[in-house]
């Protein structure tokens, strides 16, 4: 065998294991979470289908001003979460292997039970508002979005820097708004 023989062979293995570590590290990233906030959610539309006429339109309100500041940070999240949080996600060349697509459907799946961004905000999810804010912001802070079998084959989609800035600005704006809604 030549030396670039011996080379092919060994970064068609690398490309495989990756491949096969992508539903451990899925796993293990997540952490399966428990879906303990359903209730909140549900707590949520409850509050939303008693409020008055005017205060249905000042939450209307409050939420389209949220949502025309979150176009100027919506770049960011496109780039680093519409693939999981959204309708438009770009699947990648190994989803049509098997067992690695049926992970990355679930993945999917799971991903926008907790926080779907295809129709801008407000998101959907099993929390409220402020709490998905909140949580936006924790997993960002720690490193944790996106997860790390995404990042394995996606580079650089951690959001650093003045984007992080940038999007902890507007969740933290976005906040200030809602609780001025209680």
């Amino acid at each position: 065998m030549t030396t670039s023989s011996i080379q092919r062979l060994l970064n068609g293995f690398l490309v495989l294991g990756l491949l096969l570590l992508i539903p451990v590290v899925s796993i293990l990233s997540h952490g399966k979470k428990k879906h303990d906030d359903d209730d909140k959610n549900d707590k949520q539309e409850a509050v939303d289908s008693t409020l008055s006429d005017s205060s249905q339109i000042i939450q209307d309100s409050v939420y389209a001003a949220i949502n025309d500041n979150y176009q100027t940070v919506r770049y960011i999240f496109k780039n680093s979460c519409f693939d999981c949080h959204t309708d438009s996600t770009k699947y990648p060349w190994y989803h049509v292997l098997p067992f690695i697509g049926g992970v990355i459907d679930d993945d999917i799946k799971e991903a926008k039970t907790h926080l779907d961004m295809s129709n801008d905000f407000p998101f959907g999810g099993h929390a409220t508002q402020i709490d998905q804010l909140t949580e936006i912001k924790e997993e960002i802070k720690e490193g944790k979005m996106p997860i790390l079998s995404y990042r394995l084959t996606h580079w650089g989609l951690l959001i650093e820097g003045k984007k992080q800035d940038s999007v902890f600005q507007w969740i933290d704006e976005s906040i200030k708004m809602l609780k001025e809604l209680k």
